[in-house]
């Protein structure tokens, strides 16, 4: 066995839990908003605390993107690509390692198994689930909504 596929089952087990359970945490977290949307714009209707350009479909678009569990969505979405990219990514750099030990004409220094061939793959998964973490909270920041007041102040509603 190689140690590819040891740190893809030592790693593998932990983090499908922890995008389990953050999944679920999501789930939960998006289930009742659109009620608590509805609740919230009839309530704000009858006090006269919404712009009258906002219709219902805006302001429960509106209220879903600001106050649904974007972090929790967006955590599991970043777990689980690494839990599937994880073999892919171990593969290639077994398959780099490999044309680089023969390329060095079957080194011992990169010889499969040893010190060096094992720091590579590390440090080779490590970087490429940084990377995957990194695209993912680029995206979670830039993408993050305002206040609600000032969504539905916007000229244009997002939805």
């Amino acid at each position: 066995m190689v140690y590819a596929d040891i740190v893809l089952w030592a790693v593998f087990g932990p983090v499908a839990l922890v995008a389990l359970a953050v999944t679920l945490r999501a789930l939960i977290g998006w289930r009742g908003l659109s009620q608590d949307a509805n609740d919230d714009f009839d309530y704000r209707t009858q006090e006269g605390m919404l712009p009258a350009a906002v219709t219902r479909e805006d302001f429960v678009a509106t209220y879903r993107r600001v106050n649904g569990p974007r972090a929790a969505t967006y955590a599991a979405l970043a777990l689980w690509t690494v839990l599937l990219a994880t073999p892919v990514i171990a593969k290639i750099l077994e398959v780099l390692l490999d044309l680089l030990w023969k390329a060095t004409g079957r080194s011992r220094v990169f010889e499969p198994g040893y010190l060096v061939w094992a720091f590579f793959i590390f440090f080779g998964l490590f970087g490429a689930w940084a990377g995957i973490a990194y695209l993912y909270a680029r995206r979670y920041h830039k993408r993050a909504p305002g206040r609600l007041e000032d969504e539905l102040k916007a000229p244009t509603l997002k939805s």
